[in-house]
């Protein structure tokens, strides 16, 4: 039953960001952000709603069903799919962003602060680097057929610092250095949107390899 009012809850998410996106003329990036960061916020309460991996990993063949269904139904990609679809590169994110929230909690959900950094920063930081790399990148590079920026970059690596550094588990300054260093060069390294898988997992490792605390 939990599984279901979470579905629901993130459907309702999802299409009422892209009504509000069309409704208002959102820019696409914004939108697409906009929907980044509500779903991220709306998963972090799962390593203490689920206690197994099955149910979320049946949450997100669910989403990626209806996240399929956004592309492949020309009604709904009008109606609702303009947060998620607005942009005119081909990407594969949001798909990644669901195996990201997945695999943080198959990964980490005996460890909540831990998932709880992995999926703040995959929807802080992401956003965070695409919009100061918008507005004030300078130095880009791409990467496959994403378009990244130093600047964005920097700003990925602040917010995933002060994202480690407020953990409960009190991080010392080599685990937040290397927490914020290996999610910063996963969100740059990686393109097509594949980023929002590699990002919780870069963090998770790097939380492991300083602290032990993901399995």
């Amino acid at each position: 039953m939990t599984a279901v009012l979470v579905a629901a809850a993130l459907a309702l998410l999802v299409g009422g960001i892209g009504v509000l996106a069309r409704r208002f003329a959102w820019e696409a990036e914004v939108a697409r952000k906009a929907s980044h960061v509500a779903l991220g916020l709306a998963a972090l309460p799962l390593p203490w709603l689920f206690r197994d991996d099955a149910p979320v990993l049946m949450l997100a063949f669910a989403a990626c069903a209806g996240l399929f269904a956004l592309r492949a139904v020309p009604a709904l990609k009008a109606r609702f799919g303009c947060a998620l679809h607005g942009i005119a590169r081909a990407s594969f994110g949001e798909f990644a962003f669901v195996g990201g929230v997945a695999l943080a909690f198959v990964l980490a959900h005996d460890h909540p602060t831990a998932n709880v950094a992995a999926i703040l920063t995959l929807a802080l930081g992401d956003t965070a680097a695409a919009l100061v790399g918008r507005s004030f990148g300078r130095h880009r590079f791409a990467v496959g057929r994403a378009h990244k920026s130093l600047e964005g970059s920097c700003a990925f690596f602040a917010v995933a610092a002060v994202v480690a550094a407020v953990l409960p588990d009190g991080l010392g300054v080599a685990a937040v250095a290397a927490f914020a260093l290996a999610t910063t060069l996963a969100e740059a390294l990686a393109g097509d949107g594949l980023d929002n898988a590699a990002i919780p997992l870069a963090g998770l490792l790097a939380l492991r390899l300083f602290t032990g605390v993901s399995p």
